[in-house]
């Protein structure tokens, strides 16, 4: 799986991923950026609730619950840390709201509110942790 991001200007960039072309990344303007479209950190945080919520969803498809409603909260705590006072996600909280159609299993939606955690590939790389290399080349 590949992304490719293009610098445009300033701290813009302009992303492609599979056939979604145009995909803007932008700092505010409080961070030095043109605020043409969210942060890193802001996809990042919206690529753990894309994952929570899809996990989610499909454990209610599976079991034939129905809902007329999910949204899918996400923060992320950033701080000041270390000796450099490095900026740093340092806490995310996800919260998922549902709203089930009516006549819908209790039971149904409590197992996947217990199970449907440990299949979300974005969760899982974050608290298992991941190998990170990073290559400049000239082109």
């Amino acid at each position: 799986m590949k992304v490719t991001l293009k610098y445009s200007e300033n701290l813009h960039f302009i992303a492609r991923a599979r056939h979604f072309y145009d995909i803007h990344i932008d700092e505010p303007e409080s961070f030095h950026g043109t605020d043409e479209g969210p942060s890193p950190v802001e996809f990042y945080l919206i690529g753990i609730g894309g994952c929570m919520g899809s996990t989610f969803t499909y454990c209610l498809q599976k079991r034939n619950v129905e809902i007329d409603a999910l949204e899918v909260v996400v923060d992320g705590q950033l701080k000041h840390i270390g000796p450099k006072m490095s900026l740093q996600l340092v806490n995310i909280e996800v919260e998922l709201l549902i709203t089930p159609s009516n006549n819908e299993s209790s039971e149904k939606i409590e197992q996947c509110i217990n199970s449907f955690q440990e299949y979300c590939i974005v969760r899982n790389s974050i608290t298992q942790g991941i190998p990170f290399e990073v290559k400049v080349s000239r082109k």
